[in-house]
């Protein structure tokens, strides 16, 4: 780093203070990422000595730059914002930022080829790439100094990170304290997660993809302190039952994402006669994208009234499509959802009427309109419900239908919500994209007519 570049940044006017960070990290990461491409082109290397070369261009600058100028903190918050591996090369810079990233809270794992699951022929020795990135981690591990680590994020594609070396990893990382932990691996290949995975005192927020969850019914899960779950669509649980016994491991959990629709086999003794007793009453925002066998009701309807006190409830196709048949006693009463999105496909409507039924506080509902091919006028019809629900009368304010295709169920509703909303403020049409022209001005005049009964409210189409 020449004196010319530090000048040419403008970046800190005064390296004491606290507010230096704000706005500017991003120039001072960026530069540092030009200077370690240079300096680090090919893979990391064995040894974390030999990631520092011999020539250091801060070393030679006649004048100490005003970035190396800066308190340890806050360089350390700056090599916080990259993967490891340039955060642990930043050591090229100078002497004086060789020793920085072992204090950095932050440990960022990538093998570098995320999305490769083909895996080679078994006599295919292992990649230069691979075999250094394992070795990189453990180096890594070895001499990092950090504690707690605030956050632990390991993407790990490729077939040859064993499933050793990721249990080790993942020790590591419990035994310092950590609180965010992100895994990332590939289903190609099965990896036992680790007991001591399910078992983390301080982690508070955890997102996991493209592992196998078939080793739960071997031991308890106690995750005390987390707070954020997000199962990714690339997670296989061997049962239902696994999935209740992982939630009713997480007592404070406040935010879930279940998005998973694998299952290897189902019958287990929840899916079959509901065992356990789950309790999320601290849960605030929820997406379910999960998907149910037939002979797995007992789950369903366990883990979706747990969803009783959220606030913000999303729920995809596939658990609609799950819970389609349900009756207005299988849906629980919803005393404190506002916020309700549900993605709809080619099936009845009456869910929609009984969870609008369950949730009197409801204020923004967004049906998200999966395209139907039937003719019009043979498609699930929108039943009038007996009694107007309390949330459309007197609390909806926002109401959006996105890939509306003017089909006699669609006008149906926009019809009763129009009719019956008495304090909607904004309603947003999203128009399908396989409408023509004319058909989509016919819409329009249809539905602008309609906005006479609540002039109030804002109509947009898209």
């Amino acid at each position: 780093m020449t004196i010319n570049q530090t000048r040419s940044l403008h970046i800190y006017k005064n390296p004491a203070s606290k507010d230096v960070l704000s706005g500017q990290a991003d120039t001072v990461v960026s530069f540092l990422v030009l200077q370690m491409a240079e300096l680090s082109a090919d893979p990391p290397p064995k040894r974390l000595h030999n990631l520092f070369p011999v020539a250091e261009t801060a070393a030679n600058a006649t004048a100490t730059d005003r970035i190396s100028e800066l308190p340890d903190a806050l360089l350390i918050q700056i090599l916080s914002l990259l993967p490891t591996k340039q955060s642990v090369v930043t050591g090229s810079l100078s002497k004086r930022w060789r020793p920085l990233w072992a204090s950095v809270p932050i440990l960022d794992f990538t093998d570098g080829i995320a999305g490769t699951v083909d895996r080679p022929e078994r006599n295919e020795p292992k990649s230069r790439e691979t075999s250094g990135f394992s070795e990189f981690v453990y180096s890594v591990l070895l001499l990092h100094e950090a504690r707690p680590i605030t956050r632990f994020r390991l993407r790990c594609s490729h077939w040859s990170c064993s499933q050793r070396d990721i249990a080790t990893w993942l020790s590591q990382a419990a035994r310092r304290g950590v609180e965010q932990l992100e895994l990332s691996l590939s289903l190609s290949r099965y990896v036992a997660l680790p007991r001591k995975l399910f078992n983390f005192e301080t982690v508070v927020e955890m997102k996991l993809d493209g592992v196998f969850l078939n080793a739960l019914a071997g031991f308890s899960v106690s995750l005390p302190s987390l707070k954020v779950l997000h199962v990714g669509d690339r997670v296989l649980f061997g049962c239902h039952d696994y999935v209740v016994k992982l939630l009713a491991g997480c007592p404070v959990l406040e935010k879930l994402v279940l998005e998973s629709t694998y299952s290897d086999a189902c019958g287990g003794p929840v899916c079959a006669q509901g065992m356990f007793d789950l309790n999320l009453n601290r849960l605030v925002k929820a997406r379910i994208g999960f998907s149910w066998y037939k002979t797995c009701t007992k789950s369903m309807f366990l883990i979706f009234n747990s969803l009783s006190n959220v606030r913000c409830l999303s729920i995809l196709s596939s658990t609609v499509e799950c819970l389609k048949d349900s009756t207005a006693s299988d849906i629980p009463v919803f005393n404190n959802l506002v916020q309700l999105e549900i993605s709809f496909g080619n099936y009845s409507w009456d869910l929609l009427t009984n969870l609008l039924q369950h949730s009197q506080k409801l204020e923004v509902l967004t049906i998200y309109k999966e395209s139907q091919k039937h003719a019009n006028g043979h498609e699930p019809a929108w039943n009038l419900p007996l009694v107007v629900p309390e949330c459309v009368l007197s609390h909806l304010k926002a109401f959006c239908l996105m890939e509306f295709q003017g089909l006699d169920c669609e006008m149906g509703f926009l019809r009763y919500v129009m009719q019956n909303a008495r304090v909607l403020e904004t309603m947003k049409i999203s128009m399908a994209s396989s409408l023509d022209p004319q058909t989509k001005l016919q819409i329009r005049s249809t539905l602008t007519a309609l906005q006479l009964n609540i002039q109030s409210c804002q109509i947009t189409f898209h």
